[in-house]
């Protein structure tokens, strides 16, 4: 048992003081007339007796009377400490819940300004994701008609980057910010791949390659810190040849 059960199982138990001082009422109302009772003393002999009754009487009740209006006075600021704690309790609680709402309000809304920056993406007549999976294509061909080097790589990502530069840098730019924005929430970590995970389903095998790329390059380097942290491309990518080649660069850089 903790040292919190144990204090509401005895001192923090508002029932316990509440039932303590209606028996010291009680016994105040008993213990007069129990000791007449066992002295055999129950005979009043007109004006001054009465006057000895009562200051026997209030000389044996007043101290437990006393007592109970402590006892009763206590059990009500316990009761009123629980209140008042179930209430700061509700109000963090509703608090979270807003902070929760607000961030997903925030989030989903990113990712409907990623979707909707891949869907008027266009070079020519090729528009949305065909665009990227179009620039992989290319990048992936110039790196295999060269020397197949980490170097290579990224000269030719460079290379089609500078071309297109236009399209990779408005891009890379929210999905930094979307996962930048995860990364900083006020979330535990199985709620961060969560939203992480949201995220990368959105994403095509081509851009997923692509943001592999931009994350060994130069220009993604505050990306790969954060891509790193939160494992973000998990087993996605495992039957590209090219990711399998230098995924390992990730954690050198």
């Amino acid at each position: 048992m903790s040292e919190n059960e144990k204090k509401d199982k005895w001192y923090g138990n508002e029932n316990f003081w509440m039932w303590a001082g209606v028996t010291a009422c009680g016994l105040a109302l008993i213990i007069p007339f129990a000791i007449l009772l066992f002295t055999n003393n129950f005979s009043l002999e007109g004006i001054n007796g009465l006057g000895t009754f009562g200051d026997f009487f209030g000389g044996t009740t007043v101290g437990l009377f006393n007592l109970s209006s402590i006892l009763l006075v206590l059990t009500a600021v316990i009761m009123q400490r629980k209140e008042l704690e179930q209430t700061r309790n509700e109000f963090v609680q509703t608090n979270k819940t807003l902070i929760k709402q607000q961030f997903d309000n925030t989030f989903f809304n990113m990712i409907n300004l990623h979707n909707e920056i891949v869907r008027t993406t266009n070079i020519g007549e090729t528009i949305g994701k065909s665009v990227f999976k179009n620039i992989l294509n290319n990048i992936n061909r110039r790196f295999k008609g060269s020397n197949k080097s980490h170097e290579s790589l990224l000269d030719s990502y460079e290379y089609y980057y500078s071309n297109y530069d236009y399209i990779f840098g408005h891009y890379f730019r929210n999905m930094y910010r979307i996962v930048k924005f995860i990364d900083e929430a006020d979330l535990d970590s199985n709620e961060k791949k969560n939203y992480i995970g949201i995220l990368r389903a959105q994403l095509s095998t081509s851009e997923l390659s692509l943001v592999f790329y931009n994350a060994l390059s130069d220009k993604g380097d505050k990306f790969r810190k954060l891509i790193q942290k939160h494992e973000f491309f998990d087993d996605h990518l495992n039957d590209q040849e090219i990711y399998h080649q230098f995924k390992h660069l990730l954690a050198s850089r």
